[in-house]
């Protein structure tokens, strides 16, 4: 991992912080804590809102910092990676595998940023288009779960990777995971736990009946493609856990890894081993 500091954190230089918050926790003190920081490094801050209503992320703006959990650290990177931008995941909650450190440790974290000692971790995320016709582009930072909408009966796919027919699935759909997203419901589906920093995409059928794949890990230059068969139950398409898109039916979902890597900045010694041992 290269280091990282306020003058490297984005393609444009910097001379803004952004901040995103939780709607659900008070953050005043560490808003506080930014703010006095900032005047220190010389640079101004940039209110980017909640994570429920984001504002832009602007020009100028050297590093995003995310005070709360996952889902605003998510909400934090799909503003930051466009820009190439690092973000700084602060959690409120237990430190999770996207967050740098705990609240109680912000003051401390900042310290190592201004002293140079933080560090860019690369994260693959990926790109799904849904089609067909026009296709509606979204970024998965985690995963793009094709799934069976409950009471439909059985979704009926197939998966193509580059063109190559896989896996034809009759079951409850497919999970497709950047590795960053594999220890989330990649896991709980049966599928392996990958590295991180791997560049890679993973694809894990759902209770499905026939297939004696368990899971497939791909290389991250691959494509894959979902597309729906006859008589398959109606669909939709979770992004990151969140949004839903409904699924065409027939429709087709192509999900590839994003051109740009996804940035966390890290500020202390921390491994994914340890992270998976203390958290499955």
């Amino acid at each position: 991992m290269r280091r990282f500091s306020l003058d490297s954190g984005s393609d444009t230089g910097s001379s803004s912080v952004g901040v995103l918050v939780t709607p659900s926790e008070e953050c005043a003190a560490q808003l506080l804590m930014v703010r006095a920081w900032a005047a220190e490094q010389g640079v101004g801050v940039l209110d980017l809102g909640t994570s429920a209503a984001p504002n832009p992320l602007g020009p100028g703006c050297g590093l995003v910092i995310a005070l709360g959990g996952d889902g605003t650290i998510l909400r934090a990177l799909q503003l930051a990676m466009p820009h190439q931008v690092g973000v700084l995941g602060i959690n409120f909650g237990n430190v999770g595998f996207l967050a740098d450190c705990h609240r109680d440790d912000f003051g401390a974290a900042l310290d190592r940023v201004a002293r140079g000692e933080a560090k860019v971790e690369e994260r693959t995320a990926l790109v799904a288009a849904i089609g067909p016709g026009p296709a509606r582009t979204v970024v998965a930072f985690n995963d793009v779960v094709v799934a069976r909408r409950p009471g439909h009966g059985t979704a009926r796919l197939r998966v193509e990777v580059d063109d190559e027919t896989v896996l034809e699935l009759r079951g409850d759909g497919v999970v497709i995971a950047s590795p960053t997203g594999s220890t989330a419901y990649n896991v709980g589906a049966g599928g392996p736990a990958v590295t991180p920093t791997l560049d890679a995409i993973v694809v894990t059928p759902l209770a499905t009946q026939g297939s004696r794949l368990r899971s497939l890990v791909l290389d991250g230059g691959d494509t894959v493609r979902v597309a729906t068969e006859p008589g398959s139950a109606p669909l939709n398409a979770e992004i990151d856990g969140r949004a839903i898109h409904d699924l065409p039916m027939p429709g087709v979902l192509e999900v590839r890894a994003a051109p740009h890597k996804a940035r966390l900045i890290r500020t202390r010694p921390r491994t994914f081993y340890s992270d998976l041992a203390r958290g499955l």
